[in-house]
């Protein structure tokens, strides 16, 4: 992809930072997916592949979806062979129509602006086949005292991504964080949400109509 890749600088730690925290939640979504009996599934904004190598240790067909080139270079020589790692913009995937049990989008909202969000969701539902799923995980909007304090303590991480980045996580959370993305997408069917790590994360199941 002929763009500058915002995610060079920091692919070599992002793991070393992230998977002590994450990895528990990593574990959590895989024994989601397992109770859903599904085959195949898909992870947009895919980073390093850690969720992917852990769906398919679980036995699920397993694809991965980033646009920077340095997160998938570390995410093909970290994991598996046998997981596909395909370089696009999540917001338009060569996959077919229809073609997908599960897709999972993981902290990949937040990062973009409110248009490419619901593109993102659209692109999502359009792979996954009638009746499956789609997993969300994502920051929450602030509920409580215990998610302003996780919500003050993103703002150094997130500022560290960059001034783009930054910006979008700032509008993401003024309109009230994952909540608020779910709320527009009014024909899913959410049957399972969740707050993590203090109130600062939602995690979200949804079925597509069949």
């Amino acid at each position: 992809m002929n763009q500058t890749d915002s995610y060079q600088s920091i692919a070599r730690v992002y793991d070393l930072l992230l998977n002590p925290l994450l990895d528990p939640v990593r574990k959590d979504i895989c024994r989601i997916l397992l109770c859903l009996k599904i085959d195949s599934v898909v992870d947009l904004g895919c980073g390093t592949g850690r969720q992917c190598d852990f769906m398919h240790e679980h036995g699920f067909r397993t694809f991965g979806v980033d646009s920077s080139p340095a997160m998938l270079e570390k995410a093909r020589q970290k994991t598996s062979q046998n997981i596909t790692y395909l370089e696009q913009d999540m917001r338009s995937t060569c996959f077919p129509g229809n073609s997908l049990d599960a897709a999972l989008i993981s902290l990949a909202l937040h990062e973009h602006p409110a248009d490419a969000q619901e593109q993102i969701i659209r692109e999502a539902r359009r792979i996954i086949r009638p009746g499956g799923f789609l997993v969300l995980l994502d920051h929450a909007g602030i509920e409580s005292l215990a998610g302003w304090a996780m919500h003050c303590l993103s703002l150094l991480p997130e500022r560290m991504a960059g001034r783009k980045h930054f910006n979008n996580y700032l509008l993401f959370m003024r309109n009230h964080g994952l909540q608020g993305v779910i709320k527009q997408q009014h024909d899913l069917n959410i049957i399972r949400k969740q707050k993590l790590f203090l109130d600062g994360l939602m995690l979200c199941l949804a079925r597509v109509p069949s």
